[in-house]
Formats: structure tokens, C-alpha cells, sequence
């Protein structure tokens, strides 16, 4: 190559300046880029140091959150526990107080029956007979439902009693609602009023057919008698009937049945009477 004369020919050799080499210079650049990677890295190191505090206080929370859940559950256990023993109990008081509620129901309902019932001969009992008729009037009085009354009595039953003992009177007095029930329907009502006397209500039936009732149970309580261990014993009764009439009130009613009932008495017994109105025949014969 030819070199013009004042020109410095090109050398790859770095220029040296007083000195001091390029070469330097370029250490230094790469060690201040260090420098500033060093430094870039601090930053990331601080950034990761308190990614991984927070971490570390997330992971805490986390922790402290399980425990009082874990507390939460273990309560709840234990309620859940408490409810289920008070369930038991409270199912066993239900049980106990429904067994308490059966058997005083069943307990009312047999002073009931036994309140509204003759023992001896099944008939109702006086007080519930006179509540059933008073029903029965008022709705004779609302909708003009026909009804009769039947007064009964047992025909020499003070001398049955006092022939054959007091067990026979009352074998009389259950044949005779047992011989009554196979004539009378399920809607009408025999009730004694006290000792052999017994009253009976046909219901929605008129003077007519409530004579013809009376008339066909004189005739069994005749034919069928009392059961007896010595054979059977006779007996009979009398019967008054009275159908209800215009505005009367029950009482009166059965004040007519009873009037006709001394009228069979008087009559010769075994017999029935329809009501003619008030009587004052008296007592009927014993």
C-alpha cells in the first residue's frame, strides 16, 4: 500500500494517548454496565425478598384462617352434637306427652261413655237422653221434623225383684233394651230415666208408624220374657206414646207420653196408650 506523505497509515493497534491504552476505556464501560446489572439485580432481589414477605404473611393468614376454621368446625360439631341430644329429648317429651294426650282422651272418652251410659243395661243415661231430645225439638221447631216419645215401664218389677232376688230385676231390665234394639233403628234413642222406667225417641216418624213401634215391642218384651237359670221368667210392659205437636216444648211432649203412660197402667199393663192430652190419673198402679 502506498502512503501519501503527512498521512498516518491505519494499524490495528489501539491509539495510545499520553499513556494511557483504549483498552482501559473499554473496561471500565463493561465494568460500569456491571455495575449497573449489579444494580438491576439488587432491585429484583428487594422486589423478590418482598414478594416473598408477603408470601410468607399471606401463607400466616392463611394459616390463622385454617385454625379458626378448624375452631369454627369443631364448634359447629359440637352444636350440631348438643342439637342432636336435645332433638332426642325433645322427641322423647313428644313422645311421652302424646302417650300422656292418647291415654287421657281415651280416659275422657270412657267417663264419657260412662257418664252418657247405664251400665247395667247399655241405654243412655237420663241426662244424655233429655240433651238428644232437645236437639231433636229444636228441629222439629226449625224444619218441621216429625217425633215421638215413648215412656215405658217394666210391670210388676218390685215384685220380680223381690220374688226372685235382684239379680233377676236386672237381667229383666237388660232384656228388655236388648228386645227394644231388635225393633228400634239405629237413629232412634232409648235412654232410662230411672229405675224400670225407660223412655225411647223415634225419630222423623209420626203418631201412626210411632204406634205401630210401640205396639210390635209390647208384643216381644211379652213373647221373649227374661233368661233365667230355673227357666224363663215372664214379663211385660207398659207403654204411653206422644207425638210432638205444634209449638209444644219437649217437656210437655214428654209429659203427654207419661200421662198415657198411667192410662196403660190403669188399663190392665202389657199394653200401650197414645197420648190425649194431659191426665191426672195419678200414679200407676205398683
Amino acid at each position: 500500500m502506498k502512503v501519501k506523505p503527512g498521512v498516518v497509515p491505519p494499524t490495528d493497534h489501539p491509539p495510545v494517548v499520553g499513556d494511557a491504552f483504549s483498552l482501559y476505556d473499554t473496561e471500565e464501560a463493561v465494568l460500569g454496565k456491571t455495575d449497573g446489572m449489579l444494580a438491576g439485580l439488587a432491585q429484583v432481589a428487594g422486589g423478590v425478598q418482598q414478594l416473598a414477605e408477603a408470601y410468607r404473611r399471606s401463607y400466616r393468614e392463611q394459616r390463622r384462617l385454617v385454625r379458626m376454621s378448624d375452631r369454627m368446625q369443631l364448634d359447629l360439631q359440637k352444636a350440631n352434637h348438643r342439637l342432636a341430644e336435645q332433638q332426642r329429648d325433645l322427641q322423647a317429651l313428644n313422645e311421652a306427652l302424646s302417650g300422656e294426650i292418647e291415654h287421657r282422651t281415651r280416659l275422657e272418652a270412657k267417663l264419657r261413655h260412662l257418664a252418657d251410659t247405664d251400665d247395667l243395661t247399655g241405654a243412655v243415661s237420663r241426662r244424655r237422653f233429655m240433651e238428644i231430645s232437645q236437639r231433636e225439638w229444636l228441629r222439629y221447631e226449625r224444619d218441621r221434623i216429625p217425633a215421638c216419645l215413648l215412656m215405658a215401664d217394666l210391670d210388676r218389677f218390685k215384685r220380680l225383684n223381690d220374688e226372685f232376688g235382684h239379680a233377676a230385676g236386672d237381667a229383666a231390665l237388660a232384656s228388655f233394651v236388648e228386645t227394644c234394639r231388635r225393633r228400634l233403628r239405629k237413629v232412634d234413642v232409648i235412654g232410662r230415666m230411672g229405675g224400670e222406667e225407660f223412655a225411647i225417641l223415634l225419630t222423623e216418624i209420626g203418631a201412626d208408624a210411632g204406634l205401630t213401634v210401640a205396639e210390635d215391642i209390647c208384643r216381644l218384651v211379652g213373647e221373649t220374657g227374661v233368661a233365667w237359670p230355673g227357666g224363663p221368667l215372664a214379663l211385660s210392659v207398659s207403654i204411653g206414646i206422644a207425638a210432638i205437636e205444634g209449638t209444644e216444648t219437649f217437656e210437655q211432649t214428654l209429659g203427654r207420653a207419661d200421662a198415657a203412660l198411667y192410662a196403660a197402667k190403669h188399663a190392665g199393663r202389657g199394653c200401650v196408650r197414645p197420648s190425649r192430652g194431659p191426665s191426672a190419673d195419678g200414679p200407676p198402679p205398683p
